[in-house]
């Protein structure tokens, strides 16, 4: 009774062992997987800075066999994203005003801001700027993957916001030109020109 006990307890083991050799042995393969650095992650660092410094900025991605179709591509899907972030970066400016003054329901801001938003939409696009292009190509496909920021520097975002408003509800704009709001801009504006004139 106690030899099969003993056994009994011997192959358990065994198999104890046996289990947590092949848990080893998979966990082994896991350490196997490799990690990868976004190869692109400059170009977005670049483009937050810009944001940051109050412009608007996308980082777009293209692939083609042809570099130039793959450039062409990108830039075509960072503009898709410019307007989405001008418009956000609009909003919160007409919130931002409309905070201040105290009139968050007020229909000439709401107005005011839609007008800014739809006319200087595609406006912006047309002077949007390639700031750095990158490019990669896959060995096997030989297929181009091309990166790029495209950009609207603050001093152009800011001053279309303030000539259209100026010029299409001038009242409004001397309200705004009062507030804290419209002071961030003009700061926005000249922190990345200082940026610019040391060298970024």
């Amino acid at each position: 009774m106690k030899r099969m006990l003993l056994t009994l307890a011997l192959v358990a083991f065994s198999f104890t062992l046996f289990t947590a050799c092949g848990g080893g042995e998979k966990m082994v393969k896991n350490d196997k997987l490799q990690a990868y650095e976004d190869p692109f992650q400059d170009l977005t660092d670049m483009s937050n800075a810009i944001i940051d410094a109050g412009g608007v900025a996308a980082v777009g991605q293209g692939i083609s066999k042809r570099q130039d179709f793959a450039k062409k591509k990108a830039v075509t899907d960072a503009q898709g994203q410019l307007a989405e972030i001008f418009n956000t970066k609009v909003q919160r400016l007409k919130k931002n005003f409309a905070e201040e003054i105290g009139s968050a329901d007020d229909s000439e801001i709401n107005e005011a801001f839609t007008e800014v938003t739809k006319t200087l939409s595609s406006t912006m696009l047309k002077g949007a700027i390639t700031k750095k292009v990158k490019y990669m190509r896959d060995k096997d496909t030989k297929q181009f993957t091309a990166a790029v920021v495209v950009a609207i520097e603050p001093n152009k975002v800011n001053m279309s916001i303030f000539d259209e408003m100026k010029n299409k509800r001038p009242k409004l704009y001397e309200r705004f030109r009062a507030t804290k709001a419209y002071d961030e801009l003009k700061k926005e504006m000249d922190t990345y020109e200082k940026q610019q004139n040391s060298g970024y």
